[in-house]
């Protein structure tokens, strides 16, 4: 699979073995992983380091508090660059009005290496992660 070396990815899914199934694959391509099945839990995570996170992969309906799309609101709050995947056994089409932009919808249920893939796509190679854009002349 494709190298993620590098990558900090915050993983919120309420399904213990999809989200362990989640950090468990994306360890494996080499990306510093944090997992949380809430939403309090992803608000604590990005209110402290937010700012260092360079994807949110987030189920859209989570059991308790918000939705995935409020959690990638307040991600873009703290992080304007962070790209974000939401998943969902639901009909994508139907949620696009409440996605943050530029964001990746991939319904449930979904390989590994998909979404290995969409998260290189999104984030780019490991050689840009976490780099500053560079300033026009």
């Amino acid at each position: 699979m494709t190298d993620l070396n590098g990558a900090r990815i915050l993983i919120v899914e309420d399904e213990l073995l999809i989200g362990m199934m989640l950090q468990s694959a994306f360890e494996e391509n080499g990306a510093d992983v944090l997992w949380t099945q809430t939403d309090r839990g992803a608000y604590e995570i990005l209110d402290i380091g937010g700012s260092q996170i360079d994807l949110l992969i987030t189920d859209i309906n989570l059991r308790e508090g918000t939705t995935g799309f409020d959690v990638a609101r307040h991600a873009r709050t703290r992080n304007d660059r962070i790209a974000v995947i939401y998943l969902s056994g639901e009909v994508a089409s139907a949620a696009t009005p409440f996605a943050v932009q530029d964001a990746c919808f991939i319904s449930k249920p979904v390989t590994q290496r998909k979404l290995i893939e969409a998260a290189v796509r999104l984030i780019g190679p490991p050689s840009t992660i976490n780099s500053a854009p560079a300033e026009a002349n």
